[in-house]
C-alpha cells in the first residue's frame, strides 16, 4: 500500500500534472525538470540516513516522522505559487521518497518477510507495480475535475494514511549480523569493491533513462497526437504491464539467472524509448505500453536481487541506500536534461534519444561486470 501510494503521488503523478504546472506556474519544461530533479536527489540523498537508522535501530521514525511530514509539505506545496512551490514541491517529495521509495522499502520488506532476500523483493515490487494503474488514473480524475491542486492534496492525504498505517503494523527483525562500522566506513569500504562500483554507475544511466522516460512519457505522448486523458490511461496500463515483467520474473531467474534478464531489459529501455516517439499510431503505443512495462517491471526487482548478492546482509539497508543515491542523482539530472533538451528542441525527441543512449550504456557497463547466475542466487 505504501509503495503503491508514495510512488504515484509525486513519482508518477508529475507527469500527468505537467502541463497544468507549467501554465499555471508560468515555468518552463526545464524548470520543471530541475523541481523534479531535486526532490529525487534529495530522496536518493535522505535514502542513505534512512537505510541506515533500518538497520541499526528500525523503520519506524522514518515510517511515522520523516514520510508524513513530507507528504504534508507537499500537500502545502498545492497552495503556493511560483519559487515557493518549486521549493515545496521538491522538499516534499525528497521527504516522501526517502521514506517509502524502493532504496528504503526493499531493505525493509527482506528484514519483515520470513522468506530468501530475492522473493522479498520480488514480491514487494509485484504488489508496487500497481502504483501506475492506480495513481495516474486517480491523478488525472482528480485533475480534470477538480484542478490540480486537489490532485496533489488527495493523494497527499493518502500517502500520510499510508505512512501512518505502515508504521503501526511494520515489526521488522534487525540485522542477522550486527552492524559496527560507522555509516561513512560502511559506505567507503563499498566503494572498494569494483563489482559495486560498475553496478553503481549502471544504476545511475539507468536511472538516467528510466527516469526521463517515465516523467516524459505522458507530454510525449501529447506531442506525438494523443489526448491527455488517453496518454494518462495508456501510461496507467504501461505501470500494469509491469506485473508481466514481475509475476513470472522467480521462474525466469531460475531459468535464465538474473544477470542475464538485466542486461535483456536495460537493452529493451532504450527501444521502448525510440517507440515513444511513434506513439501517435495505435500499434506502436501498445507496443511502448507492454515493452515498457515489462522492463521496467523487471528492472525494478532484479536491481534490488543482484544488488543483495552483491553487498550481502550486514550493510544492506545503508549501502542500498547509497546505491540509491547515486541512481536517483542519475534520475535527478535526467529529467533536467530532458526538459532542458525539449526547451531546446521544441520536440521531445531529443529527450528519447537520451533515454536511449543511456539505457544502452548502462547495459554495456553492467555486461562488463561479468555476473554469473551464480552471483544472484537466492540464500
Amino acid at each position: 500500500m505504501l509503495t503503491v501510494i508514495v510512488y504515484g503521488t509525486w513519482f508518477y503523478g508529475f507527469g500527468v500534472l505537467f502541463e497544468d504546472l507549467a501554465e499555471f506556474h508560468d515555468v518552463s519544461a526545464g524548470t520543471l525538470g530541475i523541481t523534479y530533479g531535486v526532490a529525487n536527489l534529495l530522496a536518493g540523498a535522505g535514502a542513505v540516513a534512512t537505510g541506515r537508522r533500518l538497520d541499526t535501530i528500525g523503520p519506524r521514525a522514518v515510517l511515522g516522522v520523516v514520510g508524513p511530514l513530507g507528504a504534508v509539505v507537499y500537500g502545502a506545496s498545492a497552495s503556493l505559487t511560483g519559487t515557493t512551490f518549486l521549493v515545496a514541491y521538491a522538499i516534499g517529495g525528497g521527504l516522501m521518497g526517502a521514506a517509502g521509495f524502493y532504496s528504503f522499502t526493499q531493505p525493509l520488506s527482506v528484514r519483515v518477510m520470513d522468506t530468501d532476500a530475492a522473493r522479498a523483493i520480488t514480491r514487494l515490487t509485484i504488489w508496487g507495480a500497481f502504483s501506475s494503474p492506480i495513481m495516474i488514473p486517480l491523478t488525472e480524475v482528480l485533475r480534470a475535475n477538480y484542478g490540480w491542486q486537489t490532485a496533489v492534496r488527495i493523494p497527499a492525504l493518502l500517502t500520510v494514511l499510508a505512512f501512518v498505517v505502515c508504521a503501526a503494523v511494520s515489526k521488522p527483525r534487525t540485522a542477522s549480523v550486527a552492524t559496527t562500522q560507522t555509516l561513512s566506513s560502511t559506505l567507503l569500504l563499498a566503494a572498494r569493491d569494483w563489482r559495486l562500483r560498475r553496478f553503481t554507475l549502471a544504476a545511475f544511466l539507468s536511472g538516467v533513462a528510466a527516469s526521463t522516460l517515465l516523467v516524459y512519457q505522458v507530454p510525449t505522448m501529447t506531442w506525438a497526437g494523443i489526448s491527455t486523458s488517453v496518454a494518462a490511461g495508456l501510461a496507467s496500463a504501461r505501470g500494469l504491464m509491469q506485473l508481466a515483467g514481475r509475476l513470472p520474473l522467480m521462474a525466469a531467474m531460475k531459468r535464465f539467472g538474473a544477470p542475464r534478464l538485466m542486461i535483456a531489459s536495460r537493452a529493451l529501455l532504450g527501444v521502448a524509448a525510440l517507440l515513444l516517439l511513434g506513439s501517435g499510431q495505435w500499434a506502436v503505443a501498445v507496443l511502448y505500453v507492454a515493452i515498457a512495462g515489462i522492463t521496467i517491471g523487471a528492472l525494478s526487482a532484479l536491481d534490488g536481487v543482484i544488488a543483495r548478492s552483491v553487498i550481502g546482509a550486514e550493510n544492506f539497508g545503508a549501502v542500498m541506500g547509497g546505491i540509491g543515491l547515486i541512481s536517483t542523482l542519475g534520475g535527478s539530472l535526467g529529467p533536467i536534461l530532458g526538459g532542458q533538451l525539449r526547451d531546446w528542441s521544441g520536440s521531445p525527441v531529443a529527450s528519447m534519444i537520451l533515454v536511449a543512449a543511456t539505457a544502452w550504456l548502462a547495459t554495456v557497463v553492467f555486461a562488463s561486470l561479468g555476473l554469473t547466475r551464480q552471483d544472484s542466487a537466492t540464500s
